[in-house]
């Protein structure tokens, strides 16, 4: 399991306090002071999460995932270089737009971007076409919500900014929706403990909520911090977080097991979130008297589209898990109750019949009959051929008994070369008994040449009028009639409770 270490979590703890001691003194300072220092604050936990995350990378196992850690943690850093200077020139009194700052912004998203293209995933239960749909859903909901909030407002509006202006505030809102997007698809993939991922995804959505923020608020020259600042700094504590997590690759680590299955039912819900959102303010805009144009309502509706053909989707696989856990479970019963060798019934489901047969008679008075019996040459043949022509002879004798009885009556093979028959709802025992001698006294066609067998056939029946016994007593009967049989010698049927 993902955890930090007594060190690591002094220091996560240490970084939350003096984030909120920063945030605390920004509503008490002055106004320029307190700018001064939410932007030092912000500039710190980016540079802390750079050395979080480059820690993690260190102890990360495996080339692409040390390389995704490597580029989250350049993207902080990147972050915080660019704050840096912003930082210089808010000491100044200067705020220019666009700056140098901005391509330290911009550089933690293309690497962040990287860094969660390259993050390994597999081992979650989607499949590629759920993936896929999953990519359209997200991306076409996350779009809709950035046009319809800080992208809308820069490309739509005039917001009096130059076109270069423009497109780098554009740059930020379509950066945050790759990133989101990859975010939601890299979690939902993901098997095992994912306790550092879903704080990176947390930390970049973070990211994008503050970025979206900044680009609506700048694009109407009301940006002042705010919402937006504190919207960084979170972000970069939780990545600063997830950074001083252990790796889950790392040893020590607990293996993906019941702790996988038990978080993928929530990681599978993570591409709803969303397409909620998006079709919630489609709904709230559209309730309030403002239309969406046609291209708004073209994205809503492959998302809905998509929405559907992954719940259909969702709904064949679970047919399909139900009908392999259906065919596992019947192939289970055939294991738990059939003879490996021969196919026929076991001791436990011959016991089962049994049972219910006798039951049938005590209830309804209907005639039942247990025939058991015992290969007179079987020792020879194995001792002589051999365990596999002991076990070709084994499958011959099942292949007689079934040919020889009704598709009704239960054949089980009760353990080396002892069979037994139950006979329900009426039929001649003595008929029947005959008819497995006759079919045991043939010849079987052993490892290529033909053996005399035999058996020792005992035979016991409860008619209509008969006191009910018990399964025990039953088989106790037809078990003592068939050793009388062999001492008879071989090949007899010997009738319970008559002479052999």
């Amino acid at each position: 399991m993902a955890r930090t270490g007594p060190a690591p979590r002094h220091l996560g703890a240490l970084l939350v306090a003096v984030c909120a001691a920063g945030v605390l003194a920004t509503a008490v300072l002055p106004s320029s002071a307190a700018t001064l220092v939410s932007d030092v604050v912000q500039a710190l936990a980016a540079a802390a999460a750079a050395a979080a995350t480059a820690r993690h990378a260190v102890a990360s196992a495996g080339l692409r995932m040390r390389t995704a850690w490597w580029l989250l943690a350049a993207a902080c850093g990147s972050w915080s270089a660019g704050q840096a200077y912003w930082t210089v020139l808010a000491a100044r009194g200067e705020s220019p737009f666009p700056s140098l700052a901005d391509v330290g912004f911009l550089g933690f998203s293309a690497c962040a971007v990287l860094a969660l293209a390259v993050h390994p995933a597999g081992g979650g239960r989607t499949g590629r076409w759920q993936r896929c749909l999953d990519a359209v859903m997200t991306t076409g909901a996350v779009g809709l919500v950035s046009w319809q909030t800080a992208l809308g407002a820069v490309l739509r509006e005039d917001t009096g900014h130059d076109v270069a202006a423009r497109l780098l505030l554009a740059a930020y809102p379509v950066a945050d929706v790759a990133l989101v997007v990859l975010a939601v698809l890299l979690v939902t993939r993901t098997a095992g403990d994912r306790r550092p991922l879903n704080l990176v995804a947390a930390g970049v959505t973070a990211m994008a909520v503050a970025d979206s923020a900044f680009t609506y608020l700048a694009a109407t020259s009301a940006y002042d911090g705010g919402t937006a600042d504190a919207g960084w700094t979170l972000a970069f504590v939780l990545l600063a977080v997830a950074g001083l997590c252990r790796p889950a690759t790392a040893a020590g680590a607990a293996p993906a097991g019941h702790a996988a299955r038990r978080t993928s039912a929530a990681a599978s819900l993570l591409p709803y979130a969303p397409v909620t959102l998006a079709l919630g303010t489609a709904l709230v805009r559209t309730l309030s008297g403002a239309a969406l144009t046609q291209g708004e309502e073209l994205v809503a509706a492959l998302v809905v589209a998509a929405l559907l053909a992954r719940q259909y989707g969702t709904v064949r696989e679970n047919v399909r898990l139900a009908d392999d856990l259906a065919a596992r479970e019947a192939q289970l019963r055939r294991l738990a109750f059939s003879d490996p060798l021969t196919g026929l019934a076991n001791r436990a489901l011959f016991l089962d019949r049994l049972e219910h047969a006798l039951a049938l008679h005590a209830r309804d008075m209907r005639p039942v009959a247990v025939v058991f019996l015992d290969l007179d040459d079987f020792k020879a043949v194995n001792d002589t051929l051999g365990h596999a022509a002991g076990d070709e002879l084994l499958r011959g004798v099942a292949g007689r008994l079934t040919g020889s009885l009704r598709a009704g009556d239960t054949v089980a093979r009760l353990g080396g070369d002892e069979f037994a028959v139950v006979l329900e709802d009426g039929g001649d025992a003595g008929e029947a008994a005959t008819r497995v001698a006759a079919a045991m006294a043939l010849p079987f066609t052993v490892a290529g040449t033909l053996r005399p067998v035999g058996a020792s056939t005992g035979v016991v029946a409860l008619g209509p009028g008969d006191a009910a016994v018990g399964a025990d007593e039953l088989m106790a009967r037809a078990d003592a009639a068939m050793y009388a049989a062999k001492r008879a010698g071989k090949g007899r049927v010997v009738h319970h409770g008559a002479p052999a």
